[in-house]
C-alpha cells in the first residue's frame, strides 16, 4: 500500500474542490492511504471520510518545522501540494518523499486576465489544475468534488431543522451571504428580498455562516418582513455541510458554501460580481447555477479582495433579487425532475 499525502491548507472552498483529487485517487488506485494536511477550521470537510487515512489538521500560525514534526519521521510515496504557497513548498520540501507535485497555479495569466478585464477570454479551470498533478500518477480521468456526510451527521442536521418547525427540513431552502472579501458579497437588501420571496413560495429561509458572518445575517434578517431561521455562527463546518445536504436550494457568493453544495450536488444559485467564471472557480457543478453580468470592469482582482472603484458596484447592482429567485426555482425544478 502507498502512502499519500495531500497539502492544501485554505480556504474553505479551494479544500471542498481539492476532494475531486481525493476521489480520483480512491478510484484510480484504491490501495492509497490518503493523508490530508489543511487547517483545523477545515477538517470537517473530511469528517467520516473513508477516503482518507488520516487529516493532518494544523493552526494558522504554525511554521514549516513544526508542521513537518506533527506529521512525524513517516515517509511516504508522494506528496501532492495543492496549495503551492511558499509555506506549502517548504513543507513538501522538508517531508521524505521520492514523489513530488506542486500545482500550478497560472499566476501570470491570471493576472493578465483581470489587467485585462477578461479581453483575451482565457478560461481558466482551477480543478482541472489540481487534477492535473495526477498526471505523473497515470490518473488523467475527470471526476467532480465529492463530499459523503455521515449517516449520524445527517441524522442530526434533519434534528436540528426539525426541532426548530416540524416539517421544515423538507422546505429549507439555505441562504449563505458571507464572503472571505467584503466586495464578493451582494447586497444586504437584495438578500432581505430574497429571502422574503423564498418565504412566500412556502419555504423557510435558513442562513447558513460561521461567526464573520453573525452580524451580516442579522442586519438581512432586520430588513426581512417574513420569518426566517439563522444558523450563522451556531453550528460547526460538519453539521453546517449536514444542513446544506438537505435543502432543497442554496444561493451563495462565490464562497465556500457555493462549493459545499456543489459537491453535495444540493441545487445552488452563485452571485459572481468582482470575480469572474473564467478565472477557474466554477468547476462545473451539474447541480448550480452561476449568475455574472459580465460588467467590463469585472474582473478587477483574482479573489476579490480589493474594494471596488466605480461610483456603484454594477457587477452586483445589476443582479436583482428576481433574477436570483427565478434561477433558483429553475435549479430546484430541476432537482425534482
Amino acid at each position: 500500500m502507498s502512502d499519500f499525502l495531500i497539502i492544501r491548507f485554505s480556504s474553505l472552498g479551494d479544500v471542498v474542490m481539492t476532494t475531486a483529487v481525493v476521489e480520483q485517487l480512491s478510484i484510480g488506485l484504491p490501495d492509497t492511504a490518503i493523508h490530508f494536511l489543511t487547517m483545523k477550521a477545515y477538517e470537517g470537510v473530511f469528517d467520516s471520510d473513508a477516503r482518507i487515512k488520516k487529516v493532518i489538521a494544523i493552526k494558522g500560525s504554525e511554521s514549516p518545522q513544526r508542521i513537518v514534526r506533527m506529521i512525524g519521521e513517516k515517509p511516504f510515496d508522494a506528496v501532492i501540494d495543492l496549495h503551492g504557497s511558499l509555506r506549502s513548498m517548504a513543507v513538501s520540501t522538508l517531508i521524505h518523499s521520492p514523489r513530488k507535485v506542486r500545482l500550478n497555479k497560472h499566476p501570470i495569466a491570471r493576472r493578465l486576465m483581470v489587467w485585462s478585464k477578461n479581453r483575451f477570454q482565457r478560461n481558466f479551470d482551477v480543478l482541472e489544475s489540481y487534477l492535473q498533478t495526477l498526471t505523473p500518477f497515470g490518473l488523467g480521468t475527470f471526476v467532480l468534488p465529492k463530499i459523503t456526510p455521515s449517516e449520524k451527521t445527517l441524522h442530526a442536521a434533519n434534528a436540528l431543522l426539525s426541532a426548530y418547525s416540524p416539517g421544515c427540513e423538507t422546505s429549507a431552502v439555505g441562504i449563505a451571504p458571507g464572503a472571505k472579501h467584503p466586495a464578493k458579497r451582494w447586497n444586504e437588501e437584495s438578500f432581505a428580498r430574497l429571502a422574503d420571496q423564498i418565504s412566500a413560495q412556502g419555504n423557510l429561509p435558513v442562513f447558513i455562516g460561521d461567526r464573520d458572518d453573525e452580524d451580516v445575517v442579522k442586519n438581512i434578517r432586520g430588513m426581512m418582513n417574513r420569518e426566517s431561521l439563522s444558523l450563522a455562527g451556531k453550528v460547526d463546518l460538519t453539521m453546517t455541510i449536514g444542513v446544506i445536504a438537505l435543502l432543497k436550494g442554496l444561493v451563495s457568493n462565490d464562497s465556500g458554501p457555493m462549493h459545499i453544495a456543489g459537491a453535495l450536488r444540493t441545487p445552488f444559485v452563485a452571485v459572481f460580481g468582482p470575480t469572474h467564471p473564467n478565472l477557474g472557480f466554477v468547476p462545473g457543478y451539474p447541480s448550480g447555477s452561476v449568475l455574472h453580468t459580465g460588467v467590463p470592469c469585472s474582473p478587477c482582482s483574482i479573489h476579490g479582495e480589493k474594494p471596488c472603484w466605480m461610483e456603484s458596484r454594477f457587477c452586483m447592482n445589476d443582479i436583482t433579487s428576481e433574477m436570483v429567485f427565478e434561477e433558483l426555482s429553475r435549479v430546484m425544478e430541476l432537482q425534482v425532475r
